[in-house]
């Protein structure tokens, strides 16, 4: 299969959507010919074989540095901040690996950390019919780790998001899906040079969002109440198996 095709993408349908779904995959067709080279033949169905195949980009062997970000954020009626510090070891992770992600909080303000919450949303890009872009979310996560006022907390938190929680969204891409075989969240486009990415018809990418949910003290404590946030982009691919 020529490198430059896009790779198997399914959409997952939901439990009432009828026909195929939308994606990109790829068929061989092998037939029994009566003449040699000729493309226009009418060839019977009865002497057809079909095999659906799945096209996948593997990682490249070489992993870039992980991705970091950091935010400092004030707040009504407080007159110092929260600072917040994400990162992760590398750029890329396989479908199915645990993802740590080591945060630093230095809370300096006179407000509560009451939870960190962490989220992981999947973009698919459809430029093969039309600028079609939606998010879903695949994971949502809840820690009940707390940083008081004046506290600092330094903890690696991980996260593993996998199809199996997420069997009832619609539209979600996957790793194309051949027949009722199981599959997995699509991987990440990678785009290589030259190519053009309407070539690619369906574009993926992913995010991880670090919230801390921020209670407000005092009599307005509920009203204060707030949220500090920061964002890393995730590459989920499959390794590359050995020779």
């Amino acid at each position: 299969i020529p490198t430059n095709l896009p790779c198997s993408v399914s959409l997952q349908p939901g439990p009432d959507d009828k026909g195929k779904a939308c994606g990109v995959d790829f068929e061989v067709k092998t037939y029994l010919a009566k003449e040699k080279n000729n493309p226009d033949e009418k060839v019977e169905k009865k002497d057809t074989a079909r095999l659906v195949i799945r096209k996948i980009q593997y990682a490249p062997s070489q992993v870039g540095a992980g991705p970091k970000a950091d935010i400092c954020k004030s707040f009504m009626m407080s007159d110092k901040p929260v600072h917040l510090e994400a990162s992760m070891e590398k750029d890329l992770y396989f479908h199915g690996e645990a993802i740590p992600i080591k945060l630093k909080i230095s809370n300096e303000s006179n407000k509560t950390v009451k939870k960190i919450k962490i989220t992981v949303d999947q973009t698919t890009d459809i430029v093969l019919y039309s600028a079609d872009k939606y998010t879903k979310t695949v994971l949502c996560q809840e820690f009940g780790e707390t940083v008081e006022a004046s506290g600092t907390l330094e903890k690696t938190l991980s996260i593993t998001p996998l199809l199996t929680d997420n069997k009832e969204k619609r539209g979600l891409a996957l790793d194309g899906r051949l027949k009722d075989e199981d599959t997995n969240l699509a991987s990440t486009t990678m785009l290589r040079q030259g190519v053009e990415k309407e070539v690619l018809g369906i574009l993926v990418s992913y995010k991880i969002k670090i919230d801390l949910m921020v209670a407000g003290g005092g009599l307005l404590g509920g009203l204060t109440a707030s949220d500090v946030t920061v964002e890393l982009p995730l590459n989920l691919m499959h390794p590359k198996p050995e020779e």
